[in-house]
């Protein structure tokens, strides 16, 4: 029996509080022929030397800098991490996030059984703290609605994007272990986005693969995030962001596969986004909107849509703006 090497990869900025949890699940694997690459990407707290204690401990984890000729961002410390591994499977970890014992093991025999070219997903649970894990699984403590999440999923790569955009599902990044073939055909980290950058990477990853093998057993803890976290941040720039991911992602599909059907699942990603964006983030929501219309011409009055979606639609989402002020006075629009 062959047991190729995994390559874990792990960007870190100023998570100090997390990394020795996120570390220790890491050395805690069943599976044992893994390197464990983490990319600093200039830390100002001490982060570099509690990388350094864990790297003194198991010569498997290697520690590096960002180099200063690459440009700062979580996108950019992956690539590189990915650039410096060797392994023939890629496991992405996020430094304060958490991997179960025994998951790259299951899952690497998930994908030993199959197609090289395939993807292993596992399930995963959300967590503030260390001991709520332990506790889960000591109990087998899950929600029903977790336990149950994976019984109707699609096989397929396309498929299952569509499936979790018309269900408004999310995967984290480390539930996922893929070949490192899939990843060279796909492409890297898109290095110009800081958010939604994982859900375009994975998109590209998922759509370039061949088959993809779930997991029920909740292998990956998401530490919940608090607001300094960058998903969490409210700014244009954020937003400009997700609206370019979803473009980009939107591309991507409608190269293997265009139909109104596809087109009109999309455009709930734009539908989601307009209820942050509304009126605090106009150039982005009218930017959606525009979108919307590219990919449905015909957008339809719906009233059980957001206002901003169907009444934006019909007068024109400019001439909206102009009006505002109207309907404010008529109580019709509340600031």
């Amino acid at each position: 029996m062959s047991f190729p090497l995994v390559s874990i990869l792990i960007p870190n900025f100023n998570k100090a509080p997390y990394l020795r949890e996120t570390l220790d699940s890491v050395l805690s694997q069943t599976y044992t022929h893994w390197e464990c690459i983490i990319v600093d990407d200039h830390s100002t707290d001490h982060s570099w030397k509690i990388l350094e204690e864990y790297a003194k401990k198991d010569s498997r984890v290697k520690v590096f800098k960002r180099p200063d000729d690459r440009t700062k961002g979580g996108s950019v410390a992956r690539n590189y991490a990915f650039e410096l591994s060797k392994g023939e499977f890629i496991q992405w970890l996020d430094s304060d996030d958490i991997i179960h014992p025994i998951k790259i093991e299951n899952q690497l025999q998930d994908l030993l059984s199959v197609n090289l070219n395939a993807i292993s997903i596992s399930n995963w649970d959300w967590f503030d703290q260390l001991g709520e894990i332990e506790k889960k699984l000591e109990n087998s403590n899950f929600s029903s609605s977790i336990r149950a999440r994976w019984q109707e999923h699609p096989k397929n790569g396309l498929n299952l994007i569509l499936w979790l955009f018309k269900n408004n599902l999310f995967i984290p990044s480390h539930s996922y272990i893929m070949s490192r073939e899939v990843i060279l055909k796909s492409g890297l980290w898109n290095e110009g986005l800081y958010k939604n950058q994982d859900g375009e990477f994975m998109l590209r990853a998922l759509l370039k693969s061949d088959q993809v093998v779930f997991n029920d057993s909740v292998y990956a803890f998401y530490r919940r995030p608090d607001s300094s976290h960058l998903s969490k941040q409210a700014t244009s720039q954020s937003y400009n962001d997700w609206f370019r991911s979803l473009v980009l992602g939107d591309q991507k599909i409608l190269e293997v596969q265009n139909s109104k059907e596809i087109r009109n699942i999309l455009i709930m990603n734009y539908e989601r986004l307009i209820k942050f964006t509304g009126l605090d983030f106009p150039q982005v929501t009218q930017m959606a909107l525009e979108r919307i219309n590219v990919l449905n011409p015909k957008v339809k009055f719906d009233l059980s849509k957001p206002y901003l979606i169907w009444l934006g639609s019909w007068v024109g989402f400019r001439n909206f703006l102009k009006m505002r002020d109207f309907l404010i006075g008529l109580k019709l629009l509340k600031i």
